[in-house]
């Protein structure tokens, strides 16, 4: 009896474990929305790998650079030093982008921008006389009241240790998956999953 006991509990620690590692990617997808909704750079920043992710981007941007330039085809020299340029300034351009606040910003809002900087002394808005509306250039509503405006997230899972998430835009539900910005997670170890690639929408490198 005690065997069966024993036999019973052991594959009632294995299912739940199997489960545990199944569920595993969508609760760390979870984890990384909760830290990016929250700012807590320090816990977004244990599910992502900075380097692939810029090699992610790097790799897309300057393919649009070899596109647009011609430079497969070409033995121009003009077009060589053009192209050795365009590929400088991705680099930069992507040292930029990919920063905690940034991809923090890309989970939360479902696009990858730069941020626009904060204004340092932004004029005080006087105050509505008594029965009078709130002037037009007024402070834009709480985070709370923006809510609607989040994306949410479809999982296409590919294989045990990789998914990618896609942002569906409330406004444009339709759009296929192409069009939308993709967040690329891999396993890492049992039940820890790290983002390691960001895929930018078809569109972004349209002409």
């Amino acid at each position: 009896m005690k065997s069966k006991s024993l036999v019973a509990v052991v594959l009632v620690l294995l299912v739940g474990a199997a489960a545990y590692w199944y569920w595993s990617p969508f609760l760390a997808l979870r984890q990384i929305q909760t830290a990016a909704r929250n700012g807590d750079a320090e816990e977004f920043n244990r599910h992502v790998d900075y380097p692939r992710l810029r090699e992610s981007l790097k790799d897309q941007f300057s393919a649009l650079v070899a596109q647009k330039l011609g430079t497969q085809d070409s033995g121009n020299p003009l077009a060589a030093l053009g192209s050795m340029i365009g590929l400088g300034l991705v680099n930069q351009l992507v040292d930029v982008m990919v920063r905690p606040e940034t991809v923090m910003a890309a989970m939360s809002h479902g696009r990858l921008a730069q941020p626009a900087p904060a204004p340092t002394n932004p004029a005080p808005m006087p105050a509505p006389a008594p029965g009078q509306a709130a002037p037009e250039n007024s402070p834009p509503p709480a985070e709370g009241a923006q809510a609607n405006d989040k994306p949410r997230w479809i999982i296409d899972r590919q294989g045990a240790s990789r998914i990618t998430a896609f942002a569906v835009d409330p406004a444009t539900p339709e759009e296929p998956n192409s069009e939308r910005l993709g967040l690329v997670f891999e396993r890492s170890g049992f039940v820890d999953w790290k983002l390691t690639e960001i895929r930018m929408p078809a569109s972004a490198f349209k002409k």
